[in-house]
Order: C-alpha cells, then structure tokens, then sequence
C-alpha cells in the first residue's frame, strides 16, 4: 500500500471511491432511493470545488496503483473555538476495510494537520453509522449531536473530537 497527497487527476478515482462506498456503508441508514441515484460524475463534480488551497487529500494505492481510499481534511469549517481542525472524509474500499487502510490514512491526516499548527481535530459521522467505532479505537470522543437536513435525506449526525491529536500519532 502506498499512501500519497492526492492531485486533481486522482478526482475520478476519489469520486469512484465516494459513491461505492456510500452505497455499502449508509444502505440501511440512508433512503435506498438516494443511495441508488448516487452518480460518479456528479461526484466527481463535487470533488472538483474541493478547497485545495487550504485543505488537503490523502489517497491510499493499491500495489497496481488503483486508489483504495482517501481522507480529506483541513480548517474545521464552522469556526469553532475549540477544534482548529476538521476531518472532512475518509472513505475505503469495501474490499480493503479491515486491512488498517483507514488507520494509515488517518495518521497520515494527522501528522499533515500537525505540520501545519493544527493540533485539534473534529468530524462529523452518520449517528447510525457503524463506523463511529473506528474514531473511538483512534481516541475520539463523542462531543455532539444535530440534525443534518440535505437535499435527499435527514438524518442524526454525531461530531467526534480530538484536543491534542497527537496523541493518535
């Protein structure tokens, strides 16, 4: 596995990742009809108003250099006096999760977070998302609960946060 910063021409392949995920982890939690409707270009889309400016993507390579998954971070985007830092995603392969993709990822947001005087860091998950547990093992704590109302679905959604992410590392 080979983890790198990712560049704008990884932007198919980050979407391509986005939706398949979407579509195994939140079926169940998110209508099916949105789920079913999830579109690769429109995705892509999306990725391509991404704040590269100020924020950053971390992709993970498979040995055939096939992205596997991101983590996608940078300022925490509510200005919030306590967390400086925000997770924005992290997405793996359905196939690949388990094998400490995620994790690598994850420490490889942290420590670029860090270099840039970031030493605080929050995310927001689905509330029935099965994948809160990775953000506990990682030292993530609970800190928030509120309505998420977009175009497609409403749902509960949880902030996790971290004051010192060094403590990961």
């Amino acid at each position: 596995m080979n983890i790198r910063k990712a560049t704008i021409s990884d932007i198919p392949s980050i979407a391509k990742v986005t939706v398949d995920t979407w579509k195994t982890a939140y079926r169940g939690i998110i209508d099916d009809n949105y789920l079913n409707n999830l579109s690769y270009r429109d995705r892509e889309e999306g990725w391509r108003q991404f704040p590269f400016h100020n924020s950053f993507i971390y992709v993970a390579e498979d040995e055939t250099q096939n992205i596997i998954g991101f983590a996608a971070a940078g300022p925490e985007r509510a200005l919030s006096p306590t967390y400086a830092g925000e997770l924005y995603a992290i997405y793996i392969c359905p196939e690949h999760q388990n094998n400490g993709v995620g994790s690598t990822l994850f420490r490889s947001i942290i420590k670029e977070l860090e270099k840039s005087g970031i030493t605080s860091l929050l995310l927001w998950v689905l509330s029935d998302s099965p994948y809160r547990k990775f953000y506990e093992r990682h030292g993530g704590h609970p800190i928030e609960t509120k309505l998420l109302e977009t175009e497609g679905f409403t749902n509960l959604i949880t902030a996790y946060g971290w004051l010192d992410i060094t403590a990961v590392l």
